[in-house]
Parts: C-alpha cells; structure tokens; sequence
C-alpha cells in the first residue's frame, strides 16, 4: 500500500524497519514497515541522497550498481530479508532443533563486506549459480519456506533468452 496507494518507494527494506502489527488495531494489517528517511515520491526527480541508499545487506544488485531504483528493488530487498531471516536469524530465535547447528560460515556473509561493486557480483553469483547452498543453510524446520523462496526467485529473476538471470526491473505494467 505504501508504493500503490502512497505513490512511496521506501528504498530501505531491512529487518530494522519492518514490524508486525495486530491486524485488528492497524486497519486489517498483519505489517508495517517504518522509518521513512530514505523514501521518495514515486515518479519523483533524483532524492538529493549523495550516495547510495539503503542497508548493505538487503539493497538490490542494481542498487549497489548505482542504478535508479525502482519498486521492483524494493521487492528485492523484501527477499533478501526473507533470506536473511531464515539463514542468519533463525539461529538464534529458537527455529533450529536441539542436535542442528548453525554454518559456521554463510554465504550471506558475503553480501555485506566488500565495495558496492563486490557485493553486487557476489549477490548475482550467489541468487543465479549459488541458490541451492544458501537454502542449505536454512534450520530444518524452515524446509517448508524453501520452495517459497524459489518462486520468489523465479519470480524476481526469470531467465533471459540466454539462460542467464535478469536483475533488471521489467518495462510495462508493474502488475
């Protein structure tokens, strides 16, 4: 609703800024997201914002490449805290079971260390060759997210003529 009806891309999707409300208090809504600073009117000329905005971990390939950003960014960014709640954070919140423990390394480590550049080609590399293990480091008892995470990824970077991922933001209608 925010970028529908309030004509907002937020452009700094993160866990931070995410909340979940009582959909009986908050006109039927079961999430907010907060924090607005980074936001801009849709359609709007340049933010002003003298560098790249957003929070590392969770901003877009193009994003990190400099590339105006779009609403299909910001829906990229949901997926990347889907995927980081699922791989770093379930860990420590009681989703793993007794016996399991947590990779000593993740590959997701690697999307927040680096220059705007690294990062960019470690997130393509890792969603179009190296999908599988990030799934792997899912606990057990988050198998069942792991399909909707790969529609997710079918969803938001279909295959190309070519066979490889597309990153980009599809021309046409948003829907």
């Amino acid at each position: 609703s925010l970028f529908v009806t309030g004509n907002i891309l937020h452009r700094d999707i993160s866990p931070n800024n995410i909340i979940t409300t009582d959909p009986e208090t908050a006109d039927g809504f079961k999430g907010m997201l907060i924090d607005l600073d980074m936001a801009k009117a849709r359609n709007s000329g340049p933010s002003g914002a003298r560098q790249i905005t957003g929070t590392i971990q969770f901003m877009a390939i193009e994003v990190l490449r400099n590339i105006n950003h779009t609403y299909r960014h910001d829906l990229e960014s949901f997926f990347y805290v889907l995927l980081w709640m699922c791989v770093r954070q379930s860990w420590s919140n009681g989703f793993s079971r007794k016996n399991e423990k947590a990779p000593k390394e993740s590959f997701l480590q690697r999307w927040e260390v680096g220059s705007f550049s690294q990062i960019a080609l470690n997130k393509q590399g890792d969603i179009s060759g190296g999908f599988e293990e990030i799934l792997k480091e899912f606990p057990e008892s988050l198998n069942i997210v792991k399909s909707l995470c790969q529609k997710i990824r079918k969803i938001l970077f279909p295959l190309g003529e070519d066979e490889s991922v597309n990153i980009g933001t599809p021309a046409g209608d948003l829907d």
